[in-house]
């Protein structure tokens, strides 16, 4: 396998596990709810867990950018070793 494949067989499996993040999160969401979860306790476990919520989501975003950026950069090196060797 090319660093590019290997790149991108890393990439799908990273992108898969925020997938998984995400839909964790989201349920999460929807079992803590208040028709499941009554109570004070309950009241501030939501307001912390919201919380919590974004600052993961963003945290996936921000990786799934950086994925994106690593990939274009291997794709670019790749590139450029091609050329480089089709000169020699």
């Amino acid at each position: 396998m090319s660093r590019e494949s290997d790149c991108r067989e890393d990439v799908r499996k990273l992108k898969q596990y925020a997938d998984e993040l995400e839909r964790s999160l989201d349920n999460v969401q929807t079992l803590c709810g208040t028709d499941t979860w009554k109570g004070p306790k309950s009241e501030r476990f939501r307001r912390e867990f919201a919380g919590h919520k974004k600052q993961i989501k963003d945290a996936v975003a921000n990786a799934r950018a950086a994925i994106d950026r690593a990939l274009k950069r291997v794709e670019k090196e790749e590139e450029e070793k091609k050329k480089s060797g089709a000169g020699k």
